[in-house]
Parts: C-alpha cells; structure tokens; sequence
C-alpha cells in the first residue's frame, strides 16, 4: 500500500509489531510515514510502507490517540519523556502489587502512613461530604438560610486530614465564603446545580466557575480561584463522577502519555472536559486492575507523574 493510501488521523497496527499496541497515522512522506504507537516506547516511527503494509483499524475510539499534543514535524510538542500505558501500569504494580485491591493502597487509616491507604484518606473525605452535605442536606442548609452552617461544612470537608488543598486555598476559600455572602450564597447555589447535572456540563459548569471566581481576595493574599478549590468538593460528593484536578502531577501525567490537556491556568471548560475525557479513558484501562473511580484514577496519575 504506497504512501498516498494513508492520511493523518488514520488509526492503523503494525502486523509484525503488535506489541505497539494501536498507532495514529501523524504525517505522510511519499513511501514513509509518521506514526504514533500508544503502547510503544518510542514516541514516533517513520515505517516505510513499501517494505510493510500497516493495518488500517476503522470505527475504534479512544481518547488518548483522538488528543494526542501539537505534531511538529518529528516529534511532539513536549518534553516529557513518554511512559506508555503498560509502563505505568507497571510501576504501578512495583509499589501495590495486587493493584487497586493492595491492602496498602486501600489502608485502614491506623498505622503508619504507607499503611494508611492512598484510597483510604480520599474515601474517608467522601463519606465526610456526604455525611455533611449529600442527600440533600447542602440544598436544605441553603434553603433553611443557614449559610454560616453551610460555609463551616464545607471548609472542614476539604481541609480536614486532607491534603488535595494548600493551607494557602485552604485559607482563600474560607476567607472567600465568609467574606461576602450574596457571593457566597451564588457559589453554593451553582456548585448544587453543576453537581445535580449528574455528569459535567458546560451549561453549569460555566456559572459554578464564575461564582468561584466572583468570590472576594484579599489582596495580597493567595487567590482562591484555582483548579484545586473548583473541583474538590464535586469530587468528593462523587468521585464516581467528578474528576479533580491538582495541575502540576495532572499536567505532568498528560504530557507523559502524550494527552493535549489544553490546560489553563484559567478556569475553562475546555480544560474540564479534556480532563474528564484523559479520566474516562484511563479509568476504561484501568478497570482490569480495579480501577473503580476517580480516586483510583487520580492515585495513577500521580504515580506517572512522578515516574
């Protein structure tokens, strides 16, 4: 099959390399051609198609390839070194060897800090936020007007023995829902309603973003409108739903497996939603380790991260 015969964007297997996995046709030079192998250590081969017809995959989704970073000719857009899936995965296993079901990823939270579970701690968040919030008892709080009781449970669910927030965002968000309560009162109404969408949504997502950012900030003082303090409290009422976002061990993930992140500093949607999508797809991958939830999910990451 000469050259002219494959585009960009095609997914195609190597049918004597099957250990690469699936590939993403990138770049097309008369009898050679660029392309992207999901499960080969190498970023990018240049196979020419006289000596080897490659395998043309059609109706196959997967949202690492579709969101792969800028091409620049002969390499990627970043400087990461890559780690394939199985990689991690690997790694994964060197430190819980029975993977997400490991007794020392899963922790009991009574001794020491090894023991004590990546997934125990995050959990034992979750069932705090529903404790203090689910099952309609934010929305009745809210209702009932008890906003100060409202603002007291919310900042104890993310801050205590809790270290997804910084003592600095720890200290904006309480300062910024204690110090104008019309702005208060906005942040709650719409986290309420991103959270009622079931999945992410841009219709709410949207506004829930404007009303963190509209909350007050002392000047001089950390900002409270960060990536950590937008998704924690959606991420612990639902970690089956709901993907949070740290940005440095996140960013550093997704350049790693060569996922376009698109992210910003900025609270945007688009950032959300290439997250959620990163999320989804390694969650899929994940499933036969027992992967679960975003929880599970955010402990790989920050596992690649630190490759």
């Amino acid at each position: 099959m000469p050259g002219a015969a494959y585009g960009p964007g095609m997914l195609v297997r190597h049918p004597l390399r099957s250990e690469w996995g699936l590939g993403k046709v990138l770049a097309v030079h008369d009898d050679k051609i660029s392309v992207y192998f999901k499960d080969d250590s190498q970023d990018v081969r240049r196979i020419s198609v006289d000596h080897v017809a490659l395998e043309v995959v059609e109706g196959h989704i997967d949202s690492l390839l579709d969101n792969l970073p800028p091409f620049l000719g002969d390499r990627f857009d970043v400087k990461a070194k890559k780690v394939t899936f199985a990689e991690g995965r690997k790694r994964f296993e060197e430190i819980f060897p029975r993977g997400f079901c490991d007794p020392a990823y899963l922790g009991s939270g009574r001794v020491g800090k090894h023991e004590f579970g990546e997934r125990h701690y995050k959990w034992s968040a979750h069932e705090r936020c529903v404790e203090a919030l689910g099952s309609g008892r934010g929305e009745k709080l809210f209702a009932d007007g008890k906003l100060d009781e409202l603002v007291e449970r919310a900042c104890t669910v993310v801050s205590k023995d809790l270290n997804l927030l910084s003592p600095f965002e720890n200290m904006a968000f309480r300062d910024g829902l204690s110090g104008d309560s019309a702005a208060a009162e906005r942040f709650f109404q719409t986290l309420f309603a991103f959270i009622a969408a079931g999945i992410p949504r841009q219709e709410s997502f949207e506004p829930f973003s404007d009303a963190l950012m509209s909350l007050p900030v002392e000047e001089g003082k950390a900002r409270v409108a960060t990536w950590p303090v937008l998704t924690i409290l959606p991420f612990l009422a639902h970690p089956d739903r709901f993907m949070f976002l740290k940005p440095e061990p996140t960013k550093e993930c997704a350049d790693r497996m060569r996922f376009n992140l698109q992210y910003s500093a900025d609270l945007s949607w688009l950032t959300y939603h290439k997250l959620m999508q990163m999320s989804d797809q390694l969650l899929k991958d994940l499933r036969p380790l027992g992967a679960t939830d975003y929880i599970d999910v955010q402990s790989f990451i920050w596992v690649i991260a630190k490759y």
